[in-house]
């Protein structure tokens, strides 16, 4: 980044905003954002020119003066005009609303379930691997948070 770009961004900040179905569920300023599209990660910055893409499963990482924290996405779409970010998902989960034990439990069943699957099965617990792994990455994250 050039020095007139590093200018134009220090001191600004992108202001993050989640919906789900049950409403506005997050909203904070960041630094950085980067999150998981269906085709690649997507790093936002301050002023990023506009842009609409579709959200994959993934976790949503937020930098904030000097700090990360994490939050679970399961697909849905997002909205960059520069300054604003905004989220629409049907499932947004932040470190504390995750039960580690269940995503472990359901990492052990859909690995265990795979090794004996036909294709059509394997699909379905790949998501739901995967979305075990995203939420005990982001619920380990908390551990990260408290201390």
């Amino acid at each position: 980044m050039s020095e007139q770009q590093t200018e134009l961004v220090q001191g600004k900040k992108i202001t993050l905003n989640i919906t789900t179905p049950r409403g506005e569920k997050f909203v904070e300023e960041a630094d950085m954002l980067i999150m998981r599209c269906i085709d690649g990660d997507l790093g936002v910055l301050p002023r990023h020119e506009p842009v609409s893409a579709v959200l994959g499963e993934g976790i949503l990482r937020i930098f904030n003066d000097n700090v990360e924290k994490k939050i679970a996405v399961f697909n849905g779409i997002v909205e960059i005009d520069g300054t604003n970010v905004n989220i629409f998902s049907t499932i947004a989960q932040r470190p504390d609303e995750i039960d580690l034990e269940r995503a472990e439990q359901d990492r052990r069943e859909a690995e265990a379930a795979l090794e004996a699957s036909e294709e059509v099965q394997m699909r379905s617990l790949q998501v739901v691997l995967r979305r075990s792994l995203v939420r005990i990455e982001v619920s380990l994250h908390l551990d990260d948070e408290d201390e």
